[in-house]
């Protein structure tokens, strides 16, 4: 195992960029990887939630309901061109 630490290179819109180093500039974040940082954890928790109610709708699900639906989502996707 390497005792080296990982690094992990993000390209990012030079127009995010910009308004990273505003933020740090004005003192509303320490740095740009702060903001990024942030960003990627506010993110990640929206996600969380999403996935969670998601999960709720599902499991107040009509079983017939979800089958028409997915019947109805088959004939289209047999519908489509092949690649």
């Amino acid at each position: 195992m390497s005792d080296r630490k990982a690094r992990l290179t993000i390209t990012v819109d030079p127009r995010l960029s910009a308004y990273a180093e505003q933020l740090v500039a004005e003192g509303r974040a320490s740095s740009v990887s702060a903001v990024f940082n942030d960003a990627l954890s506010e993110k990640a928790r929206r996600d969380r939630r999403a996935l969670d109610r998601l999960r709720e709708i599902a499991a107040q699900a009509d079983p017939a309901t979800v089958s028409r639906m997915m019947a109805h989502i088959d004939a289209q996707a047999a519908a489509l061109p092949q690649r």
